[in-house]
């Protein structure tokens, strides 16, 4: 009886251990949480626009553009050897869209300088 007392503490402390290291999950999210298609549209908007002030009419355009954007993504097949490609060319899109709701040349090159800081894959942390 002591054995099965030991052996059911020990897959208790295991379990616990195991919860406790937070969700496995490899593939593309490496365990982080994903977060909603709204949620990632607004970071975009936030990186992309960063340092620029857009009126009212501009921020709803590039929402909507960046949400269009999004969704033609959302219909690529990533296993096509195309991918990549397809995925770049929808991102200058994007960007061409958005850039051109812009009215200053400070703006524009503001905007150059963001969108090419998010071209640059992960920042910090150097992994």
């Amino acid at each position: 009886m002591k054995k099965i007392l030991a052996v059911a503490g020990m897959l208790a402390v295991m379990a616990g251990a195991a919860s406790a290291q937070g969700g496995g999950g490899g593939g593309m999210g490496g365990g982080r949480m994903q977060m909603s298609p709204e949620a990632a549209d607004s970071m975009n908007l936030a990186r992309l626009f960063e340092g620029i002030t857009l009126n009212a009419d501009q921020t709803t355009k590039a929402k909507g553009i960046i949400k269009s954007a999004r969704e033609a993504l959302a219909g690529l097949d990533r296993q096509a050897a195309d991918f990549r490609e397809k995925m770049t060319e929808q991102n200058n899109k994007r960007n061409g869209d958005l850039k051109a709701l812009l009215t200053s040349d400070a703006d524009k090159a503001k905007f150059d300088e963001n969108a090419a800081r998010g071209r640059g894959g992960r920042r910090g942390g150097g992994r």
